[in-house]
């Protein structure tokens, strides 16, 4: 039976999980649907401006993008900005290699990306995670350590522009300009 409107926490199967329209807001974690609502225009207002600035300081050899989905093994997830190898992005629908970066501006949900997708990724081997709290105007970076992540930097915007290590660049950033309201 194929899953045509997503219900958050039922369980599914792979196949009806990849059955699904694009347009739905789904991960696929440990069998379950994450179902969220459509992001705030403050939210993808932040993640156009860090893809922007990514999109600049990486090499040519690297790509940055917004909601595309990243299989990570038996999970499913759709970080809100992604770095990510060209070289390594051979499937339109999905990528399935490693990331350099993964970034996810919190919203209704936050424990999801602030317990969860950290495990996740963690487990996953992805070197670099970011966390914008647009409502307590933060960027946090992290950065893993012998499997689990532990925390570079918490900036706010009286920090003004900092550079940060992207672990295939190195990426000047204004985070006044960016947690601006």
């Amino acid at each position: 039976m194929a899953v045509t409107t997503p219900e958050a926490g039922r369980p599914v199967s792979w196949d009806e999980y990849d059955a699904l329209p694009e347009d739905p807001r789904v991960e696929y974690v440990d069998g379950h649907l994450l179902v969220g609502p459509s992001p705030t225009r403050w939210h993808q207002e932040l993640c156009i401006d860090l893809l922007t600035a990514l999109r600049a300081a990486l090499p040519p050899t690297h790509g940055v993008i917004t909601a595309w989905e990243w299989r990570t093994g038996t999970d499913a997830f759709t970080p809100d900005v992604m770095v990510y190898d060209t070289a390594a992005a051979t499937d339109e629908r999905r990528f399935t290699g490693t990331p350099a970066l993964c970034v996810e501006v919190l919203s209704t949900n936050r424990r999801d990306d602030l317990l969860l997708k950290m495990t996740k990724y963690a487990a996953a081997g992805l070197p670099r995670y970011w966390i914008v709290d647009p409502r307590e105007r933060t960027l946090s970076t992290f950065a893993l350590d012998d499997g689990a992540f532990r925390p570079t930097h918490v900036l706010r915007p009286a920090d003004g522009a900092v550079e940060l290590d992207l672990g295939v660049a190195r990426l000047r950033l204004d985070v006044a300009a960016l947690l601006a309201p």
